[in-house]
């Protein structure tokens, strides 16, 4: 049980996989994720005495070989990829569309992503990062079609030329340290290092990672990459859930590597502000459930963001303890949508109604997830919510905060409404498909109940939980329900420009553009900086 094993045993499984009857497959697979947990589950309770697991692969030396990092939030991280990657194949186990090819993809996806989280060198990570990028791109495509194939390529070039910036970067870093390892660079980083030739690389770093991540203005690729009508539910599933997660945990440690050499606390909350608006604003006026589900997560994406740069420990770890609820809930919307859509056939939110009548145990886990969502008191949304607003020192960050909590609202109860009302839709019922749906509704759940132990637990952090704070915010989400209600019936059902407008989308050039603009303001704050 060692950190490379958790990388390299999915991708060569994935291989051996595509060569044996699917049936055996399926079987092994599942023992294949169990011998993945109880690896990330020992290493992560190795680590809680506070120890860094290091590995060195192809030699001893850190700086010239490639080295894994398994700190304790790498392995939380790690352990739930598992957790959510075990879920999806569960679900997926019965479907038209899981065959070899499909297996081989997902589980050299896992790989992948745990690759992400642990490994401790650049380059490593830019290699990481592409080849995910074109496993991501094959099963955009997997269909074939002429809209797939435009979106899986559209996909593809952008994030292409997003990590040249990145491969800039890591160049230029090379050039000054001559070390790849972000420990060593950190170490460097702390001498006396001049702060005008460390913002060019950072802004090639970052500027390729904010794309992945999907921050404002860069999540052009999110309707290519979500809303292909032939994309299997379970893709967008991970690519919510978890792809983003890697993408955000790794902005994250980037910061961390240069601050505080460079302080760009201001900039990147501006941008997790912008993204948190503009994210709800665009989910409000779609009619897709995928891409409701979609912008919805760039504006959770934004929340974590204002949390994480608060300078606040108890906003920091509330943020983080989101990322891990944010997962699971919008995993549970995704996997639920997927069988609401094959009931209804169809995405479209206009046209699908009565889930509750016709699916009472789908309509009942896909409320359950929007109450995670929206941080409905008992469930775990609530309790990293209230941290992250308990970390907010400044009355313009909390107005912020309840500003994305309104539109969070909005957001779904637009969603909901396929909840209700009556259809002569005759459901279809998948028990592998129904008990991951009640297993994930029941984790929303107790992560709310026992947070407070969960957040202890998996990142050995002891935060509090005033019960009278905690009650007045229980006691306000009953008026931001009725002020998200409001608001859609004044508005979103009246102004019939909305969806029109949140239709648009940038194309290829100006998504090009606006990775370029994106640079140059990182480059221009950072002379203002100086």
């Amino acid at each position: 049980m060692n950190l490379a094993s958790l990388i390299l045993v999915p991708i060569i499984f994935g291989i051996i996989l595509y060569k044996i009857p699917l049936k055996i497959g399926k079987v092994l697979l599942l023992l294949i994720q169990l011998y993945l947990g109880l690896t990330a589950v020992t290493l992560l309770f190795k680590s809680k005495s506070g120890v860094m697991i290091h590995e060195v692969l192809g030699g001893n030396d850190p700086i010239l070989y490639i080295g894994l990092r398994g700190d304790r939030t790498a392995l939380v991280f790690v352990c739930l990829s598992v957790f959510l990657f075990t879920m999806v194949f569960i679900y997926s186990l019965k479907d038209q569309f899981f065959d070899h090819k499909f297996a081989l993809l997902f589980l050299v996806l896992q790989g992948l992503l745990m690759g992400i989280f642990l490994t401790d060198d650049l380059f490593n990570l830019f290699v990481l990062l592409e080849v995910s990028t074109i496993v991501i791109t094959v099963l955009i495509m997997l269909k074939k079609d002429d809209r797939s194939i435009y979106d899986g390529l559209f996909y593809l070039i952008i994030q292409i030329i997003s990590m040249m910036f990145f491969l800039f970067g890591i160049a230029y870093i090379y050039k000054i340290f001559g070390v790849l390892s972000i420990d060593e660079i950190t170490k460097l980083l702390a001498t006396a290092v001049p702060q005008q030739s460390l913002f060019l690389p950072f802004a090639f770093l970052l500027t390729g990672i904010c794309l992945k991540i999907g921050f404002f203005p860069l999540f052009s690729w999110v309707p290519h990459s979500y809303g292909t009508p032939s994309t299997p539910f379970p893709v967008v599933a991970i690519l919510s859930g978890l792809f983003v997660k890697s993408g955000l945990n790794l902005f994250i440690r980037l910061n961390t590597m240069f601050y505080p050499t460079l302080d760009f606390t201001l900039f990147f909350l501006t941008v997790g502000v912008l993204s948190g608006v503009l994210g709800f604003s665009k989910a409000i006026t779609q009619k897709n459930m995928k891409l409701i589900l979609a912008y919805s997560t760039i504006s959770q994406v934004g929340l974590i963001t204002i949390s994480t740069f608060m300078s606040s420990e108890i906003a920091y770890w509330g943020g983080m303890y989101h990322m891990l609820n944010h997962a699971v809930f919008k995993t549970l919307l995704f996997l639920s949508a997927g069988i609401i859509a094959e009931t209804y056939e169809t995405t479209n939110v206009h046209e699908i109604r009565g889930v509750f009548k016709r699916m009472p145990v789908v309509g009942v886990t896909t409320l359950v997830a929007i109450l995670g969502m929206t941080g409905a008191p008992f469930f775990n949304g609530s309790v990293s919510k209230y941290w992250m607003m308990a970390g907010s020192s400044h009355p313009a960050i909390e107005g912020i905060l309840w500003t994305i909590n309104i539109g969070t609202m909005v957001t779904y109860i637009r969603y909901a409404a396929i909840l209700f009302g009556n259809s002569e839709v005759k459901a279809k019922t998948d028990g592998l498909k129904t008990g991951v749906l009640l297993f994930l509704s029941l984790i929303c759940f107790l992560g709310g109940i026992f947070g407070k132990q969960t957040v202890d637990i998996l990142f050995d952090v002891n935060l509090t939980i005033k019960l009278a704070d905690y009650t007045v915010k229980g006691l306000i989400y009953p008026l931001i329900l009725v002020s998200g209600l409001i608001f859609y019936q004044k508005v979103i059902l009246k102004v019939k420009r909305l969806e029109s407008w949140g239709e648009r989308s940038l194309s290829l050039p100006h998504s090009c553009l606006m990775l370029l603009a994106f640079f140059t303001s990182i480059m221009v704050y950072g002379l203002f900086l100086a």
